[in-house]
């Protein structure tokens, strides 16, 4: 079947109807049906005729349509220049390498992508035509069956069994080298996935070719947990790129077998994980060579005589050895109220601040306005009239105003402000 490609891009947290003027039709709108009810409803909702995303961005592609969920902090937040939003989400993928090779300079893009969806794949295509160049690894495998020539080890029960009127045959198990290895076979299957999910003829024609250059090889079943232990080595390094992209598709690609229609890939990610994550490496990557940044957890509660135990764990933690300090950092994806948090998000810092000796805590938001430096409002506990540690709330921009891109300096004008608060304690000890 021929689709002609179609994409949606909306924002999280948005609405989207069936409407036959933006290409989202009433089958779609089943199909997406379909996969939600299969995923208990994590990833949107579904309303009349119409789809409620959550706090997830990425991509969904249904048949023909590509919809493509983006950031969006609020409706105010930068207008609603989706390709923007579409740029910086690919930024913060590459950031957090989340989106490995396509940080990696040696794979330039042919062609600019349409989509998400297709930067994907144009990366797994690139990395599968270089490792056809340098040749498909083989490795040594157990094979038995029946052959024309007495090669490795004669089965006597099977040779009776299958060979009782074929003399001439040897049922044996021997040792092969060849191309049929897992490496291989994820790799084939999921470039036969690809036309199946997007209609781009460059990309559908790279794929063909590539095919063409593929040995015949046994399907691969496809589980939950099959990537969790891939050992690499020096031959099979060269494939870890491929196969981590190849992990994303095939784990999340859910044709319906009954009728081969349903075809439908999602590769989705929690905005709040993303934005967590991003903070978390931008702030390591410019931190002072005395400082540790760290996720740390501590047990805070445990049943008497049970393993049972509730944890506490922070989004990050900033130590200044040289004082013995700390500043703990919570993310939040999204806009806080005139400033102030919500009661959970306060005791939470509260409890931060006592467990790990804080200097002050820190409610992070992105910020709808661009500033040079980190917006703050610091706030303060108070216990019996006393005033304790502080729990502040920090804004900043997610784009930088002058490239209109992601911040990719945020981490450096964060620490800057925790270096002043632990100068500042530095000085009233002394």
């Amino acid at each position: 079947m021929q689709y002609t490609t179609h994409t949606i891009q909306v924002f999280e947290h948005e609405l989207l109807k069936v409407d036959t003027n933006n290409g989202f039709s009433q089958v779609h709108w089943e199909k997406l049906g379909w996969y939600n009810e299969e995923h208990g409803g994590r990833y949107f909702s579904l309303v009349p005729r119409g789809v409620k995303f959550k706090n997830y961005v990425g991509v969904i592609q249904v048949d023909d349509l590509t919809i493509e969920i983006l950031p969006k902090i609020g409706r105010l937040a930068y207008g609603d220049d989706k390709s923007r939003w579409q740029g910086l989400l690919l930024d913060m993928l590459q950031e957090c390498n989340w989106m490995n090779v396509y940080a990696n300079e040696k794979a330039t893009l042919r062609y600019k992508p349409r989509s998400i969806l297709e930067a994907y794949l144009e990366i797994f295509i690139q990395e599968c035509e270089n490792i056809i160049r340098q040749g498909l690894i083989k490795k040594y495998r157990i094979t038995e069956g029946n052959r024309n020539a007495l090669k490795g080890r004669l089965m006597f029960s099977k040779q009776i069994q299958h060979n009782s009127v074929h003399s001439e045959r040897f049922y044996t198990k021997h040792q092969a080298f060849d191309q049929e290895n897992f490496f291989n076979k994820v790799l084939l299957k999921t470039l036969k996935i690809i036309p199946l999910i997007n209609n781009s003829p460059t990309l559908k024609d790279r794929v063909y070719r590539l095919l063409l250059d593929f040995p015949e090889l046994e399907d691969i079943k496809v589980e939950a947990g099959m990537f969790d232990n891939i050992q690499y080595n020096r031959k099979t390094l060269r494939y870890a790129e491929a196969i981590e992209i190849a992990a994303m598709i095939l784990l999340h690609y859910r044709p319906d077998i009954r009728s081969g229609q349903k075809h439908i890939l999602a590769l989705l990610f929690d905005m709040n994980e993303l934005w967590e994550e991003y903070i978390f490496r931008q702030i390591r990557k410019w931190k002072k060579t005395h400082w540790n940044v760290v996720r740390r957890k501590k047990i805070f509660w445990q049943l008497q005589g049970s393993s049972s135990y509730k944890v506490i764990k922070p989004d990050i933690v900033i130590t200044d050895r040289q004082n013995d300090q700390s500043i703990i950092i919570d993310t939040k994806w999204k806009l806080p109220e005139d400033n102030t948090p919500n009661d959970a998000d306060l005791k939470q810092m509260y409890v931060y601040n006592e467990y790990w000796n804080g200097l002050a805590s820190i409610l992070l938001y992105p910020s709808l306005v661009h500033t040079a430096a980190p917006v703050y409002t610091k706030g303060s506990f108070v216990r019996d009239s006393l005033v304790m540690g502080d729990c502040g709330v920090m804004k900043i921009s997610v784009l930088n105003q002058e490239y209109c891109g992601l911040d990719k300096y945020i981490g450096e004008k964060i620490n800057r402000f925790c270096s002043g608060l632990f100068n500042e304690i530095t000085i009233n000890v002394e």
